[in-house]
Formats: C-alpha cells, sequence, structure tokens
C-alpha cells in the first residue's frame, strides 16, 4: 500500500497529511518530492498528519528524518501529529523522539512554530 499525501493549511504552516503505511522507497517519494517542491514554494514550517498512517518501518522512519534535516538545513523545521501507538514506539525506542518534535494534534504542532517550539 503507498502512502496518500493530502495537504491543508493551520496557523500558517504547510500540513502534509499521509494515509496508509510509511515503509520507505518508492513509497515514500511523493512525500519526499513535496518537501523538497514545498522548501522551493517558501514553505519550511511543515507539520506530518500522522493520524492515518496505520504502520512505520525504519526506512519510513529514515524518510521522516531526512525531511526534517532538509528542512531544518533551509531554515525552517518539521513536527509531527497524531501518531498512533505502533507509529509512535519505533521513534521512542530509537531515541528519536528527543530529535523529533511530537505533537498531539495538527494546531498544537501548527501553534508550536509562533512559539519557538
Amino acid at each position: 500500500m503507498t502512502v496518500q499525501l493530502r495537504e491543508s493549511k493551520s496557523a500558517g504552516a504547510l500540513v502534509l497529511h499521509l494515509e496508509g503505511e510509511l515503509m520507505g522507497g518508492d513509497e515514500t517519494k511523493s512525500f519526499q518530492d513535496r518537501i523538497y517542491s514545498a522548501i522551493r514554494e517558501g514553505a519550511v514550517q511543515i507539520v506530518v498528519d500522522m493520524k492515518q498512517v496505520k504502520w512505520m518501518n525504519s526506512s519510513g522512519l529514515g524518510s521522516l528524518m531526512a525531511g526534517m534535516i532538509t528542512l531544518r538545513g533551509s531554515g525552517g523545521d518539521m513536527k509531527l501529529a497524531g501518531l498512533n501507538d505502533r507509529v509512535r514506539r519505533p521513534i521512542e525506542i530509537t531515541k528519536l523522539d528527543q530529535i523529533l518534535k511530537i505533537y498531539d494534534s495538527v494546531e498544537e504542532a501548527a501553534a508550536g512554530f509562533g512559539k519557538g517550539a
């Protein structure tokens, strides 16, 4: 199953809504491509809504890290929102929750950009 990608805006941030399984490889190419095009458009504050992500492996986690590193290198940042336990657990086990900013809701994550959080 490929990852479906929709987008919206919240508090000035670009919100990428992912749905399906985040498994890396070709399945996350649309996600990576959208990060790069958002940077070209000047949208460097991105919230990734993961409420509809059912599963994520280490490659999917790697694609999130790559997106965050790319955004931070461009003067922006990426925040994650709405993670279920199956998606949150690998992030916590690998201690990446100390690097990736995780919020309960898209609105909370988007509002965090204005607070420097």
